[in-house]
């Protein structure tokens, strides 16, 4: 689970590879939003794209997509990672059948959850920043 904008947000854990705090992140000449720069993980280049508003500080955290059989890793700021949920850390929401939303929402929402909080969005990040392009 990670925070955007006050707002809980879920991924699924298959896609995320690690999560590192936002510090070293160096931006490029010719970056446009939401591309913020690059961090040096380990020796490795990993482009960092920024979900978080325009008006976030530096601070933050960047979860360290995985690529997948074709992609490379892909960091993804955001204002704060919350938990590392397994399976039963979430239920469907009240008022929908398994969790399935019962109202219209972004196509990167692939269900709504709920913890003693209130409602967690699963989300697919990388269709997230399509939108953000």
């Amino acid at each position: 689970m990670f925070e955007l904008g006050g707002r809980p947000f879920a991924v699924p854990l298959p896609a995320v590879r690690e999560i590192v705090r936002m510090a070293g992140v160096e931006s490029l000449p010719g970056m446009t939003p939401p591309m913020i720069g690059v961090l040096d993980l380990r020796g490795y280049p990993l482009p960092v794209m920024d979900l978080r508003d325009e008006h976030a500080s530096g601070r933050g955290d960047v979860l360290v997509l995985d690529g997948g059989a074709n992609g490379d890793p892909l960091g993804v700021a955001v204002d704060r990672v919350l938990a590392v949920l397994d399976a039963d850390g979430l239920q469907p929401s009240i008022g929908t059948d398994a969790g399935t939303p019962t109202t219209p929402l972004p196509s990167y929402v692939k269900n709504v959850l709920r913890n003693s909080r209130g409602p967690v969005y699963l989300v697919d990040v990388r269709e997230m920043l399509l939108i953000a392009v």
